[in-house]
C-alpha cells in the first residue's frame, strides 16, 4: 500500500512539473527561454514519472529498462536542447535585438 502512494506521489509532482513547464511556455514569448523551460522541466517531470513508475513495478527487467531509460532522458535532452539553441543563435539574423549574446569565434 505503501509503495502505491509514494508512487502515486512521484507520477504526480511530474504530471505538476510538466504541466507547469506547459503554461510557461505560452508565458514566454521569445524560443531561447521556451526552450530553457521545455529543457529543464521536461527531464525532470519525466524522470518523476518514471521514478513512480520503478516503484510500481519492484525490481525486475521492466526496473532496469526504466532506469536505462532515465539516464538516456538525462543525456540526450540537454544535448538535443543546447543543439536547438546554438542553431537559432547561428540562423537568426535578429539575435542582437532578442537578447544579448556572446559570440565566439567557434560558432
Amino acid at each position: 500500500m505503501i509503495k502505491y502512494i509514494l508512487s502515486a506521489i512521484f507520477i504526480v509532482m511530474g504530471i505538476v512539473v510538466l504541466a507547469t513547464a506547459m503554461v510557461g511556455n505560452f508565458r514566454f514569448g521569445y524560443v531561447l527561454n521556451r526552450m530553457q523551460v521545455g529543457a529543464t522541466s521536461d527531464t525532470l517531470g519525466a524522470a518523476l514519472i518514471i521514478i513512480g513508475l520503478i516503484i510500481v513495478s519492484g525490481f525486475n527487467a521492466t526496473t532496469v529498462k526504466l532506469i536505462v531509460m532515465v539516464m538516456f532522458l538525462w543525456f540526450a535532452n540537454p544535448v538535443s536542447s543546447h543543439f536547438l539553441a546554438r542553431t537559432e543563435i547561428i540562423t537568426n539574423e535578429n539575435i542582437m535585438q532578442e537578447c544579448e549574446v556572446v559570440r565566439h569565434d567557434s560558432i
